[in-house]
């Protein structure tokens, strides 16, 4: 499979969202060799529930807050083949799940993977909403930023693959977190809106469990 880069996601603009996740060094508060380590969870209505984990393994750490990132993205015969990513200022698992996702959109709907990655794109560069909020790490309460999208919800196409039309694009970071993205999760509501705790159709989402120093 082909690797999409960080720039092929990235939007023109400088909105806010678009710097917290291909601007920023979020492996800059990593000092030392170790694996970040996330869970990866599944309910869909359409292919049932999964449940895997991802490690992203950082090495030589340069005194820029640099590093070299390797990973094993699902295991068994769900691994994904990404390449190593070097030189890295950023916590490129985002930009891994994001392929990830838009392959996934293109065997559910039958449309091409391009094109659901120009929708996110476009949408990183109109802006997200964005609320403050709290996460667990290692037993305390530390605060957060949520930045959520829909990058499909005003595409004049949308009716082409209608169930997936509203789809949500969740991303939580935090500075108070090794590698600073603490979740990344994609929602399909039981119609045209969601908030936390109603029903879904399909939620996917990596979830930051720890930094497993070497």
């Amino acid at each position: 499979m082909l690797l999409i880069s960080g720039k092929a996601f990235a939007a023109p603009g400088m909105s806010e969202i678009n710097n917290e996740l291909f601007d920023k060094s979020h492996l800059k508060n990593i000092d030392q060799p170790g694996v970040l380590k996330y869970e990866f969870s599944k309910t869909s209505f359409v292919d049932g529930d999964y449940n895997d984990t991802i490690d992203v393994i950082v090495k030589n750490i340069r005194n820029t807050g640099r590093a070299d990132t390797y990973f094993e993205f699902f295991t068994g015969p769900n691994k994904r083949p990404y390449q190593e990513r070097l030189d890295q200022r950023g916590n490129s698992v985002f930009v891994l799940f994001l392929e990830y996702d838009v392959h996934e959109m293109k065997r559910l709907t039958g449309g091409e993977w391009r094109y659901f990655q120009r929708l996110i794109r476009w949408s990183f560069a109109e802006g997200a909403d964005k609320k403050q909020v709290e996460v667990d790490y290692n037993g305390d309460k530390v605060k957060a930023w949520q930045y959520t999208v829909q990058p499909y919800i005003k595409d004049p196409k949308n009716d082409r693959y209608k169930l997936y039309s509203s789809k949500y694009y969740i991303f939580t970071l935090s500075e108070e977190i090794p590698g600073e993205i603490y979740e990344i999760k994609t929602v399909v509501p039981d119609g045209k809106t969601w908030k936390e705790g109603e029903p879904v159709l399909v939620e996917e989402k990596i979830t930051f469990i720890g930094f497993d120093p070497e």
